[in-house]
Order: structure tokens, then C-alpha cells, then sequence
């Protein structure tokens, strides 16, 4: 074997067994005790977060003012399911609708009128003219 093939093969080597300490190293440190602790703190920190915002956002929607709150959003959309509102907003956008199609027709009528041309368009050759017809013999 040669002097270069077993230097490739010497760090082939060494990369194969650097992998293997790496990936071994990485998996202790993930199955350490450490790291387990951590992760256990940081899964208990959130829960008890997520209770005390959940217990707050609990007795704030009891409060007196949240109700109030609530009652008067519950009237206000009463009141707008039966008052006209609705119908006369749809009326009023109907009619700005119906007044931009048509001046957008007119528009587009002018333009259309700017594009045509104002002159007859020429043929591309000019008309053949018919052969005299030859005399029939009649009498």
C-alpha cells in the first residue's frame, strides 16, 4: 500500500472515530441527569405559568365589569340585527356600485371611440375590374 493511500485511510479513520465521539458525547449529555432536571424544571415553570394566567383570566371575566361589558356588547348587536342599518348600508353601496359600473362604461366607450380608426381602412390591392361581357348573338 502506499504512503498516501494509507494517510486517506489513517484519516478516514480518525474522522470515523471523531463521528462516533461526537455523537456519543451528545447523547450523554442528552440522557445526563442535568439535563433532565432542567427539562423537568422548565415543564413544571410552564405549567404553573399557564395556571396563573388561566385563573386570572378566569376571575377577570367574573368581575362585575366584565359582565357589564359583556351585557352591553350583547345589546349593541341586538340593536343593530334590528335596526335598518344593515339594509341601508347595502342599499348605499348597491347604489355607489351601480353609479361606478356605469361611468366606467362610459369610459370605456370613449376610449374604445379614440381607438377606432376614423378612416375607412384602405383594401390591400386595389378592386379588379370586371371584363366587359362579350356580345351574344341575338338578332
Amino acid at each position: 500500500m502506499s504512503e498516501e493511500k494509507r494517510a486517506e485511510r489513517n484519516i478516514a479513520d480518525e474522522l470515523n472515530k471523531l463521528g462516533k465521539q461526537v455523537a456519543d458525547a451528545i447523547k450523554a449529555a442528552w440522557e445526563s441527569e442535568d439535563r433532565q432536571k432542567l427539562q423537568t424544571e422548565i415543564t413544571e415553570g410552564l405549567q404553573q405559568f399557564g395556571n396563573q394566567v388561566t385563573e386570572a383570566a378566569q376571575k377577570a371575566g367574573e368581575s362585575s365589569t366584565a359582565k357589564q361589558l359583556r351585557e352591553q356588547a350583547e345589546k349593541v348587536v341586538t340593536e343593530v340585527r334590528e335596526s335598518d342599518i344593515v339594509d341601508d348600508v347595502r342599499k348605499g353601496l348597491l347604489t355607489g356600485l351601480d353609479a361606478l359600473n356605469k361611468e366606467l362604461g362610459k369610459l370605456l366607450e370613449k376610449l374604445e371611440a379614440k381607438q377606432e380608426p376614423k378612416t375607412p381602412p384602405e383594401p390591400a390591392e386595389p378592386p379588379v375590374a370586371p371584363e366587359p361581357a362579350e356580345p351574344t348573338p341575338e338578332g
